[in-house]
């Protein structure tokens, strides 16, 4: 097994523990998870599950922050996932004034 597909499996895991509100079924979908999230699309979702995707730092925030995660540990770095976000769109936003 790949870093990429271990990376994928735990992310699944971590889904397949959320209920589904939309759905008929025992845990939340792919689409369900994008739907809650600005970061991320269903393709995305399944690429990083199957380990086939090399996802961004912000991207597994965003991913994390979906799966109800509120601290990621990176290289023994706690992130703070709402900060991150927070911090992640006044950057943008600055961006934008700026241009």
């Amino acid at each position: 097994m790949t870093e990429k597909q271990k990376l994928g499996k735990e992310l699944r895991k971590r889904r397949e523990e959320i209920p589904s509100s939309d759905y008929n079924k025992p845990h939340i979908s792919q689409q369900e998870l994008a739907d809650r999230n600005m970061g991320l699309t269903k393709h995305l979702i399944g690429t990083i599950e199957r380990g086939e995707a090399n996802p961004t730092l912000e991207k597994i925030v965003y991913h994390a922050k979906s799966l109800n995660v509120k601290i990621l540990q990176i290289l023994n770095i706690e992130i703070d996932v709402d900060k991150f976000i927070r911090e992640n769109i006044e950057e943008k936003k600055n961006i934008k004034k700026d241009a």
